[in-house]
């Protein structure tokens, strides 16, 4: 799967096999997201988040990876609980603010939804990760409620060195409630109801 954006400027998005992938991108990706994460992540952990996803997405500018996102999948043994977990999604801080994450998750949810899976969880301390779930599946119309549960200390320390807010202040005020320094975050889980398949409100695509 290969997916232009483009505007200003023009971004390849790509499905690729973790375990096929060659050291110059793999130093890449590790490269811009420990200086993303601002040294909140090392460097066996990004290698952990890369490896075992069903979907690995890799961002590329000019054949350079920028950014990445996976999945992995799991069902129940009759099949009525089908259910996917966001793993990570970072984009290298020298191409942010241009909403290139928000692809991320939207192709994620719309691998997701055409699989039929009617549960999506993740982990984060970050409100930005759940309010751009909860606006791309808005673009759905589909019918979903959250739940946040607690992790003390889950992460062991603060990810990143500054709190980043969203558009809702209902979702920063629960995010304020999180002990950052000790590591706390929350596991979301997004229960999607049946819905009509609709396709995506139109939104002019990525504003670059």
């Amino acid at each position: 799967m290969i997916v232009s954006v483009g505007g200003k400027e023009t971004f390849r998005l790509k499905s690729e096999d973790p375990a096929k992938l060659g050291k110059k991108i793999l130093d890449e990706i590790v490269d811009f997201t420990v200086k993303t994460f601002q040294n909140g992540m090392k460097e066996s952990e990004v290698m952990d988040h890369i490896k075992d996803n069903d979907l690995f997405l890799v961002l590329y500018k000019d054949n350079k990876a920028i950014g990445f996102a996976g999945s992995k999948y799991s069902h129940t043994e009759n099949d009525e609980n089908r259910h996917a977990y966001f793993s990570a999604a970072v984009v290298s801080s020298k191409f942010q603010g241009r909403k290139l994450y928000s692809e991320l998750v939207k192709t994620r949810i719309e691998e997701a939804l055409g699989r039929g899976f009617n549960t999506i969880t993740t982990r984060t301390q970050n409100p930005l990760v759940e309010f751009t779930i909860r606006n791309e599946l808005d673009m759905y119309r589909i019918n979903y409620s959250v739940n946040r549960q607690l992790i003390p200390g889950v992460f062991g320390r603060k990810l990143t060195e500054k709190f980043q807010t969203c558009k809702e202040e209902f979702i920063n005020e629960e995010y304020r409630k999180l002990d950052l320094e000790k590591g706390d975050g929350y596991y979301l889980t997004f229960n999607l109801n049946r819905y009509k398949r609709d396709k995506p409100k139109e939104n002019g695509g990525i504003n670059l």
